[in-house]
């Protein structure tokens, strides 16, 4: 007789407890949105900040590749933060250092104590980012997940898309100051509700930390992002690029090594034995080079070459950051229903498309709007579905290492993508340039049109591996994807 009502009570509290969970993730997402959003914020500051504080390109550019070298160094220790501190705690930690990070920013006047202030907003979003994705991990089911992580998308792939827009209004309507002043209140509403619903899920436990571990991914990171950063100046073919590069693959496989040698390993490296994940894992890594890539390249072209503001740079993006943005939820709900190679198919293949016109055609400010919105559409349908069904895969055990290695791999590839594109462009149109007698305007204009057609040319490369690997993916239940330990 009491069934019915014990029934409509245990469904009350699922929905409560899966509304609060929403709360603390969205809470969670906000401060990680402000984050990757000021990684793309600043590229349409570049040309200002460049004259304001007397430095040249490749210097600039640190401020969003020592961003993302920070998260990349700091993301593979987050495992061991989300097995042994409380989550809130670990949250309203991350608000405090990235707030304090914000600040130096917000009100610095010269270029080292900005540089210093993003790298301290660095610390603070790698430890928000994994437990976004943990959080959702632990406590939706595989079957309501892709909803939940279309919110992650929209942090992943929506925030790198606004952030030419935004900062280009803010640059526009007040000054680049603005970009950082304005995120003060949002931290303290995420603040806020994330203290009151994030839940703690795990205990305060004594941690161990190899060392050894710690020290060769950080070498890994920096060798690899930092050899591909200097290739603009020095050439692939230079041998320091060289050594960086082979420094940092060596140490990456040392700590591969190392891990599967380990009784408690930093990060447990035998998730990339299974073939779905490693295929996700590889897609997210294309899309978010990809994407960034394209937010880097495009407000250059469009105010270097084709000669509009830096607010027209900003509205040409704008609409295909709201696409992604209103996209992004519904990827995750389509998900759900039918899986990812739809999804990952289609996306690859607008991709291409649209890669393949920025490639070979010569375009206007109205044809890169109208493209760069296609291909938006079609990156909304990438990073957070592949991510969702590669996570899917893994046992409960190892979520904080799957959230981690994902979380990682896209930074380092946002790093690399952005750095490679910089380094295409510098490259290709200084060749292009110096085939005339003077750099005119006319002539810096072409060359700038030029390096950006080779940058889409090697992208375009990559979205087609993109697609061969999404024509393999599938969907299956996690037990029996993982070989036993």
């Amino acid at each position: 007789m009491n069934s019915k009502p014990k029934a409509a009570k245990r469904s009350t509290q699922t929905n409560d407890s899966e509304r609060n969970t929403v709360i603390a993730v969205v809470s969670i997402a906000i401060v990680t949105f402000i984050g990757i959003l000021s990684e793309t914020a600043l590229n349409i500051a570049y040309a200002l900040l460049m004259s304001e504080f007397d430095v040249p390109a490749v210097i600039i550019q640190w401020l969003t590749t020592g961003y993302l070298l920070t998260l990349s160094i700091l993301l593979p220790l987050s495992p061991l933060f989300v097995r042994h501190f409380r989550t809130k705690a670990l949250f309203q930690t991350a608000v405090i250092i990235f707030t304090l990070g914000t600040l130096l920013c917000a009100f610095t006047g010269n270029f080292p104590m900005l540089f210093l202030g993003r790298i301290v907003q660095a610390i603070g979003t790698s430890i928000s980012l994994p437990l976004m994705m943990n959080i959702i991990l632990e406590k939706i089911p595989v079957s309501r997940r892709g909803k939940l992580m279309g919110i992650v998308g929209l942090v992943t792939s929506f925030a790198p898309a606004l952030g030419p827009t935004f900062g280009g209004l803010m640059i526009e309507w007040l000054n680049w100051h603005w970009i950082f002043i304005s995120m003060l209140p949002i931290l303290a509403v995420s603040f806020l509700f994330g203290s009151k619903y994030i839940p703690d899920i795990h205990s305060n436990k004594p941690m161990a930390v190899d060392y050894w571990s710690v020290l060769l991914s950080t070498v890994g990171f920096i060798g690899i992002v930092y050899g591909v950063s200097i290739s603009a100046e020095s050439g692939w073919s230079d041998s320091a690029v060289l050594s960086y590069i082979a420094t940092g693959g060596l140490s990456l496989a040392a700590f591969a090594y190392r891990q599967l040698k380990l009784d408690k390993p930093l990060i447990q490296v035998r998730v990339f034995a299974n073939s779905l994940f490693t295929m996700g894992a590889f897609i997210v890594m294309i899309s978010m080079m990809t994407v960034l890539a394209a937010g880097f390249v495009l407000p250059l072209y469009i105010q270097k070459s084709l000669g509009y503001s830096s607010i027209a740079a900003a509205l040409a993006m704008l609409p295909g950051a709201v696409i992604n943005g209103i996209m992004s939820p519904l990827t995750g709900k389509f998900y759900d229903r039918h899986g990812p190679r739809l999804l990952l198919s289609t996306g690859f293949l607008l991709l291409n498309l649209t890669l393949l016109i920025f490639s070979f055609v010569p375009i206007g400010l109205v044809e890169v709007t109208i493209i760069y919105t296609v291909f938006m559409f079609g990156a909304s349908m990438l990073a957070m579905p592949a991510q969702t069904n590669s996570l899917n895969q893994l046992p409960r055990q190892y979520n904080a290492d799957g959230a981690a290695i994902m979380g990682t791999l896209q930074q380092v590839a946002g790093a690399v993508g952005t750095a490679l594109a910089s380094s295409i462009l510098t490259m290709t149109s200084v060749k292009y340039a110096q085939a005339f007698p003077s750099a005119t305007t006319e002539v810096i204009a072409q060359s700038i049109a030029f390096g950006t057609q080779r940058n889409f040319m090697f992208f375009l490369f990559l979205a087609v591996i993109g697609l061969l690997l999404a024509l393999f993916t599938r969907r299956k239940p996690a037990a029996h994807q993982f070989p036993d330990d």
